[in-house]
């Protein structure tokens, strides 16, 4: 622990003893408690000793040594230029090629799940009560036209049970 932090408690502990409540009580409450903190340091790895030899590496080969084993060193100026344009056309249409292709894999379509019984799963018992019910509504619709007291709340589509008795109201 740092000198300061025991300074720090010296005079916490005299700030205490001028109190007279607290002469005869444990002052550990009071007292700050500091945390170890060991940090663990980076070894230093050394490096690995190659093993000495007396002779050195072969010597690498220069750029005119590899053009005369390939052949290029006895082309032509006008040669070399078009092999190396050559050579960049082919790199660009590779590259063209790669990039059309990531282009069109965006417009690929994701594959459809093909639903089975025909698509949609509506229940033939709701399309019938459905059509019951509006074939109802229809009947009072031109019932009421007579009257002129047509209500529109008593035809918004709704279940069996509810257009029954919007169907009472109407009768009574």
């Amino acid at each position: 622990m740092h000198p300061v932090y025991h300074i720090k408690i010296l005079m916490l502990k005299r700030e205490l003893a001028k109190h007279p409540d607290l002469v005869n009580e444990n002052w550990d409450r009071f007292l700050p408690k500091f945390k170890k903190k060991n940090v663990k340091q980076k070894k230093v790895q050394g490096k690995e000793k190659k093993e000495y030899t007396p002779f050195p590496p072969p010597q690498q080969p220069s750029k005119i040594d590899i053009q005369l084993v390939t052949g290029e060193y006895f082309l032509s100026d006008k040669k070399k230029s078009e092999k190396k344009w050559r050579e960049k056309q082919d790199k660009q249409a590779e590259k063209t090629a790669e990039t059309k292709r990531k282009r069109e894999a965006a417009f690929v379509p994701p594959e459809e799940s093909v639903m089975e019984g025909g698509g949609k799963s509506v229940d033939k018992t709701d399309i019938t009560t459905m059509t019951s019910s509006l074939k109802e509504k229809t009947k009072e619709l031109s019932k009421n036209k007579a009257s002129k007291h047509v209500n529109a709340e008593d035809y918004i589509a709704t279940t069996e049970k509810s257009s029954k008795k919007k169907g009472n109201k109407n009768k009574a």
